[in-house]
C-alpha cells in the first residue's frame, strides 16, 4: 500500500504546476509544450544543428551536465571525460580526464545521473552495478547492487543497464538495453555513500514505440517529462509518468512527443556498420539537446577520420 501512495503522490507532484482553473468553475488540466517540438533535424542549418567530431575520447557513453561542462564515459576503458567546445565549433576536444580507482576491471560503463545531494551516478551494464562518485569525477564512494543481469544471448554481457535518470520523489529510473529491453524504478538509498542493494523494484511496461532497444535518459525538470533514447528507431521520445492504472502498482509511460534526429546521425557516415549509435543525451537550460554519437571505432565519411560525434540541435525560436 506504501509503494501505491508513494507513485500516486509521485505523479501529483510531476502534475502540480499543469492545472490552471479558468472562470466560471470548469477545470481544464493544460500540459507544457513537448519539449521535443524546440527541435528541428535539418543538418543542413547551423542556426538550429551542429555535427562536432570529439577529438582524444574513445567511445564515449552517455552524457552529463555539470558545473558548467560536458562530461561523457569512455564505456570499456573506464575514462570520464570533460569535453572543451571551441569557439568555432569545429571540434570537440578533452579539457580534463579521470579514470576514478576501485572500479572493478571489466566494467562496462554507459550511463550518468546526478543525486539531489550533488553525487553522480554511473552505471555499468555487465554486472548491473551503479557506482557513485563523490567528489566527482575522482572518488567512488560506493557501489549500489540493482540485479539487473547484462547478460546477452550471444557474446560478451553488454545488453545490461544503459540508461539512468533521477527522478521526483526519491526514485530512481534504471532503462536495460536490450534481450531484453526493460525499465524500471528503484527507491533511492538514504546514504548515497553506503554499500547497498537497492529495493523498492518496480518493472514498468514500454511503449511500443520506444522499440527494440534504448540507449540513454534523462530527467527534463522543467517540463516533468522523461526523455528516452529510442536507438534503433532514432528518435528521442518523451514521456510523462502518470499514476498507475486501477489495480497496478507501476506508474504509467504516456508519450506526449517524439523527436526524430535520423537525418543528421546518418549524415556522419559511419562506415561497415549497419548499427545506429548514439549513446548519450543531456539538455541544457537554453533547452539545447545534446546527444553523442559512439563511433565505435568505425571511420567517418564526413569527418574523414575514426572520430566519435556530438550533436547539438538548437531550440527554434
Amino acid at each position: 500500500m506504501l509503494g501505491i501512495v508513494m507513485f500516486v503522490s509521485m505523479a501529483l507532484v510531476l502534475g502540480q504546476d499543469h492545472t490552471t482553473v479558468p472562470p466560471a468553475g470548469h477545470p481544464v488540466t493544460t500540459q507544457p509544450a513537448p519539449l521535443t517540438s524546440l527541435w528541428r533535424d535539418e543538418p543542413s542549418d547551423e542556426t538550429r544543428v551542429r555535427i562536432t567530431p570529439i577529438l582524444g575520447a574513445s567511445e564515449p557513453s552517455d552524457l552529463l551536465l555539470r558545473d558548467g561542462g560536458l562530461f561523457s564515459v569512455g564505456d570499456s576503458n573506464q575514462t570520464i571525460y570533460r569535453f572543451q567546445i571551441d569557439g568555432a565549433a569545429k571540434s570537440i576536444t578533452l579539457a580534463g580526464m579521470w579514470t576514478p580507482p576501485g572500479l572493478p576491471a571489466g566494467s562496462d560503463l554507459e550511463a550518468f545521473a546526478t543525486l539531489p545531494g550533488g553525487e553522480v551516478l554511473l552505471a555499468s551494464e555487465t554486472n548491473g552495478t551503479i557506482f557513485v562518485l563523490s567528489p566527482f569525477p575522482q572518488h567512488v564512494c560506493a557501489a549500489w547492487h540493482t540485479g539487473i543481469e547484462g547478460t546477452c544471448l550471444f557474446g560478451r554481457a553488454n545488453c545490461g543497464i544503459e540508461a539512468l535518470a533521477v527522478l521526483p520523489g526519491g526514485r530512481l529510473f534504471v532503462g536495460k538495453e536490450r534481450e531484453p529491453r526493460g525499465a524500471f524504478l528503484f527507491d533511492l538509498p538514504e546514504d548515497p555513500c553506503a554499500a547497498t542493494t537497492l529495493v523498492g523494484k518496480v518493472a514498468l511496461k514500454l511503449p511500443d514505440e520506444v522499440g527494440p532497444d534504448l540507449s540513454a535518459a534523462t530527467w527534463d525538470e522543467a517540463t516533468g517529462h522523461l526523455l528516452i533514447v529510442a536507438r534503433t528507431s532514432q528518435k528521442v521520445l518523451e514521456f510523462e509518468i502518470a499514476a498507475p492504472a486501477v489495480g497496478e502498482i507501476a506508474p504509467r509511460l504516456n508519450l506526449v512527443g517524439s523527436f526524430s534526429y535520423a537525418a543528421s546521425e546518418n549524415l556522419i557516415g559511419y562506415r561497415t556498420t549497419i548499427f545506429h549509435q548514439v549513446e548519450g543525451i543531456a539538455v541544457d537550460q537554453t533547452r539545447v539537446l545534446y546527444l553523442v554519437v559512439d563511433n565505435n571505432e568505425k571511420s567517418s565519411g564526413l569527418f574523414g577520420a575514426r572520430r566519435a560525434a556530438l550533436l547539438r540541435f538548437f531550440p527554434v525560436r
